[in-house]
């Protein structure tokens, strides 16, 4: 692959924020974000490149896509505002039902490089230091991720029905409308059941067996007042986060030198952490080579999605993403009907006293138990989408021993 031109684009960009920064979006995407993505390679003017696609809870400027097949998202915000870590969080879900492994999040400023679906890699970057990240960039290119993309398989199509869904869904229902006498009082009907049957195929595609390996549970959770505040810090990877004051994005799993070696579960110092899938048990729990994804829908279809490389943590995950969606009303102690075990309580005990095995602090304060096998923390998911109005749809290593 040829070098990149990257530090005629960054002296070029500075040059234009110095003088006369962008004040708008659109702005922001003519003279900032487009120019990279031309420098990476992508014809934003192709009829190869999507603009402005809503895909899995979250709006993407641009869908650069190789022969179809979606290669990258990305996301912009003005120059004049911060990245959102609310927005963030929705491109990190997208990714994981998309299966769309590479994402650029961008205010034309900073620059938040996403690589992975359950498991991600993120790396944040300013624009004068675009020029020391040349071979992260290199990933998000047309020529690599073009070769990535060369064999054809089952999750690239999943990749394009989750993008073109939208159009997909009024296509569907166009047809079913015409097709049927006085259909257009039957559309809404219509269309809830057109995106019911695009998730199901959806879903159907992007199941794949996961990678074998002994590696620690991993899921990214981004730091709002970090990203939202002060924009995103310098660098940060999921390998070697930075320093706590300097860090956009926070890994659930740090590295080995900075792991808790308790392990042991307790509230103690993990009572704070929104998120930990460690347990120190044997199992999915320790070792993270698993795919445990969970798939949310009101009665219009699907709302979103989440993903984790463990059953505990993809239940922590759950609860934390159905606490913003009719969950945070719950009064603890709360436990499942025709279950005798407390699942959410205002402390790490049950709704008789006794501790709970496995607790974990949720982003509201509230405290979750995530002791139990597989299938028992399936069931809690459930239970949990259940009382917050919606149902859940799990993929992935639920199906083993959940369903």
């Amino acid at each position: 692959m040829p070098p990149l031109d990257i530090r005629s684009y960054t002296a070029r960009a500075e040059a234009l924020v110095d003088a006369s920064p962008p004040t708008t979006l659109r702005d922001t995407r003519r003279w900032l974000v487009e120019p990279l993505l031309e420098t990476l390679g992508w014809d934003v003017r192709a009829d190869s490149c999507r603009a402005d696609r809503d895909v899995d809870d979250v709006h993407l400027e641009y869908v650069p896509t190789v022969d179809s097949v979606p290669a990258l998202f990305v996301a912009v915000e003005p120059a004049t505002d911060s990245l959102d870590g609310s927005r963030a969080n929705a491109l990190r879900r997208a990714m994981a039902w998309t299966g769309v492994d590479r994402a650029i999040y961008t205010n034309g400023r900073d620059f938040l490089l996403l690589a992975g679906t359950s498991d991600i890699d993120y790396r944040t970057v300013r624009l004068a230091d675009l020029p020391d990240a040349e071979s992260v960039l290199a990933n998000y290119t047309r020529s690599t991720l073009g070769s990535r993309l060369e064999r054809h398989s089952r999750e690239l199509v999943a990749r394009q029905l989750a993008v073109e869904r939208p159009v997909l869904v009024d296509s569907i229902v166009d047809r079913l409308t015409a097709a049927t006498t006085q259909g257009e009082a039957y559309a809404p009907e219509f269309e809830a059941a057109a995106e019911r049957f695009l998730d199901q195929l959806v879903v159907a595609f992007a199941e794949q067996q996961p990678a074998s390996g002994d590696g620690p549970a991993v899921s990214v959770r981004f730091s709002e007042s970090a990203i939202t505040d002060d924009g995103p810090t310098r660098e940060g990877t999921a390998e070697s986060p930075t320093a706590a004051g300097d860090a956009a994005l926070e890994a659930d799993d740090p590295t080995e030198s900075e792991r808790d070696e308790s392990g042991d579960g307790s509230p103690g110092e993990e009572a704070d952490t929104a998120t930990d899938s460690r347990s120190g048990k044997p199992g999915d729990e320790g070792r993270g080579d698993g795919e445990y994804v969970v798939r949310f829908f009101n009665e219009r279809g699907s709302i979103g999605a989440i993903g984790h490389s463990t059953s505990d943590g993809a239940l922590v995950e759950a609860a934390d993403y159905l606490l913003d969606r009719g969950l945070a009303g719950v009064d603890p102690p709360w436990r499942p009907d025709g279950s005798d075990r407390t699942v959410l309580n205002d402390d790490p005990v049950g709704a008789d006293g006794s501790p709970m095995a496995a607790p974990k602090r949720l982003s509201n304060g509230l405290v979750l138990e995530t002791a139990g096998s597989v299938s028992e923390r399936a069931t809690r998911v459930k239970s949990l989408a259940d009382r917050a109005g919606l149902r859940a749809m799990l993929t992935g290593d639920w199906d083993r021993e959940a369903q």
